[in-house]
């Protein structure tokens, strides 16, 4: 990030082998004679942007970096705002949601009063309104019947992300949930546990998805006051008939494809913590053991065993775009 005389400029760098689109996060410390800052393009284009101070001098902005090229970089100039500027609308659309759910154009995320989520197909729902007999109530608001799985309801699918602790004990969690984001970029749930002992263990997740049509749930989990003793595990119950989950990738990419339902799930981590069981209810359950400080990983629902895809999506996961000084 380089500080010229009327400008500030931003290099966003790709490290991976074909353009991408991301949203960005980034810091700067303002040298210019002016707090009224936008970010633009190098052929002048005004961007959609939040910039926000932090402390004194040091600023937050956050943007959608397009069209980075494959291996390569793309600048940016934060400046004062240019009223003959042009805007340059984004891309892709806004997001929506409320204190439970967060949805882009593709995927919706619920979470449940018991703390898991649900996860439901946007497109199939709205193919099969109208179609639907049976329609399912959450939170008090009718939702359709579309199942990202299967032809099922997604009601059967509700209790996704179920969080034990190990050694197993009663376990009287006070569960609260907020919507802390819902933007031009992207939208954010924030979960938190609180088990009611003389530890005081919380537990703080959140959910993220970005606007547009991409349908990763991207998720973080940490924990406060968690006892050397104890362990947290992660698990993932899907009504579909497979027997063995896939490593794609040995650095945390894994699949689960059903080819009688034509559905699955693929998991992004950053170690290999995955593991199949089965539950008391003969369902697939994905068990994931988390670090003691917590971590990052993600979801994605699949329609298709696309591998390339897959591998893509995770690597992107993985390796986000780079901003840096010059």
């Amino acid at each position: 990030m380089a500080t010229e005389k009327d400008f500030i400029r931003l290099i966003i760098s790709n490290p991976s082998n074909w353009p991408r689109t991301e949203l960005i996060s980034a810091h700067f410390k303002n040298s210019l004679n002016t707090h009224s800052l936008q970010i633009y393009d190098s052929k002048n284009f005004e961007l959609t942007s939040q910039i926000e101070l932090e402390k004194e001098d040091l600023y937050k902005i956050r943007f959608v970096a397009e069209d980075v090229p494959a291996l390569g970089k793309k600048m940016f100039y934060i400046k004062k705002r240019d009223p003959k500027a042009e805007f340059q609308l984004p891309e892709i659309g806004l997001l929506d949601g409320n204190d439970y759910y967060i949805e882009n154009d593709v995927i919706r995320v619920v979470i449940e009063e018991n703390g898991t989520i649900t996860v439901m197909d946007r497109k199939n729902e709205e193919e099969k309104q109208g179609k639907c007999e049976e329609k399912v109530t959450i939170m008090g608001e009718e939702l359709g019947c579309g199942s990202i799985w299967a032809d099922d309801s997604f009601y059967n699918y509700s209790n996704l992300h179920i969080v034990e602790l190990e050694p197993k004990k009663e376990q009287n969690f006070e569960i609260s949930y907020s919507l802390i984001e819902a933007n031009d970029f992207r939208g954010t749930l924030k979960l938190d546990r609180k088990i009611k002992s003389e530890d005081n263990i919380q537990i703080s997740t959140l959910i993220s998805l970005e606007k547009g049509e991409k349908p990763l749930i991207k998720i973080n989990t940490k924990f406060m006051n968690l006892p050397s003793k104890n362990n947290l595990k992660i698990l993932f119950p899907c009504k579909l008939s497979v027997n063995k989950l896939e490593v794609l990738n040995e650095t945390g990419i894994y699949r689960l494809w059903d080819p009688t339902k034509k559905r699955g799930l693929a998991f992004f981590t950053f170690s290999d913590n995955l593991k199949l069981m089965q539950n008391e209810k003969n369902e697939t359950v994905v068990l994931m053991n988390l670090p003691n400080d917590g971590g990052s990983y993600a979801i994605l629902p699949l329609k298709s065993p696309n591998d390339d895809e897959i591998l893509k999506l995770g690597e992107e996961f993985r390796n986000p775009l780079n901003w840096e000084q010059d």
